[in-house]
């Protein structure tokens, strides 16, 4: 099965070599699409045979990126099999006990488009040090929290047409309960914070603002780092960790998911926090 892969950066010089590094090792770096927004700390210099797309980088707007993701999208769908998108800080993971990669998972894929159970992986500032990025990641974090929000129907091997934040679509949720999308922006506090200012400094389009796009962006470092670190340390050092099973958060999903304008919303505020199985450590 030949499948494409697309993400979209600007100066991603951690997130990138690990998203590159993941995809490539089941797609081959041949059919990586990497949309860059003229980045200019050399992270995109050199992608050896990944594709690199350059845009101008003019004011970030959020339905212009949706829109030429989405037509990037169709448009590979005439050559590929199968096309995924992700965010450069987050990849697509397939339980371990189940399948050997992704690749596996996507040539047994049953239907024409899956989501995903979204776990956003977060430093325990408290009991877990930096983060060697020698290492896989998932071999010194231990815990995630789950939201609805991030549980984004990513692999196709069909047209489909996003709302902005890729959170919503033209189809109905079709989630996998062995499907994770493991989002990476909160794994580290001094990475995290250092990526927080890079997107400070970006300049929003007037649209984005008014409709309140990409809000999470633009939080000020106090709440940023209340959100992204202080509560993970709160909900561990009590013992506020729910079991790593979301067959009901996947159902709570899917009855709450509501059809407007010929796109399926899907509940956003649905949380709770896991712990993340040690069959996981060697994934990403």
């Amino acid at each position: 099965m030949n499948v494409a892969v697309i993400t979209f950066v600007y100066n991603e010089s951690v997130n990138l070599p690990i998203w590159l590094k993941y995809f490539g090792a089941n797609f081959g770096a041949r059919n990586l699409y990497v949309v860059d927004r003229e980045s200019n700390d050399g992270s995109t210099a050199d992608l050896g045979d990944a594709n690199r797309i350059l845009l101008p980088r003019t004011k970030f707007d959020e339905h212009r990126k949706t829109g030429l993701l989405t037509s990037l999208h169709r448009s590979l769908l005439h050559e590929f099999d199968a096309v995924i998108y992700t965010d450069c800080d987050e990849v697509i993971v397939p339980d371990p006990a189940i399948y050997g990669s992704l690749a596996e998972y996507v040539s047994k894929m049953s239907g024409d488009y899956v989501g995903c159970v979204g776990l956003n992986i977060h430093h325990v500032i408290s009991r877990e040090p930096p983060l060697d990025l020698g290492r896989p990641v998932l071999s010194q974090r231990k815990y995630a929290r789950f939201m609805s929000a991030t549980c984004k129907t990513l692999i196709s091997r069909t047209p489909i047409n996003w709302l902005p934040g890729f959170h919503s679509c033209d189809k109905p949720p079709r989630i996998d309960p062995d499907l994770y999308l493991i989002h990476l922006k909160f794994m580290d506090y001094g990475i995290g914070m250092a990526r927080q200012k890079v997107n400070l400094d970006t300049a929003w389009s007037e649209r984005s603002l008014n409709e309140n796009f990409g809000a999470h962006h633009r939080y000020g470092y106090e709440r940023f780092v209340r959100e992204g670190f202080l509560d993970a340390v709160n909900m561990v050092t009590n013992s506020v960790l729910d079991p790593f099973d979301f067959a009901g958060r996947i159902q709570e999903i899917v009855s709450g998911t509501e059809e407007r304008d010929g796109f399926h919303h899907i509940p956003m505020g649905l949380t709770s926090w896991v712990e993340i199985p040690d069959r996981f450590s060697a994934t990403v």
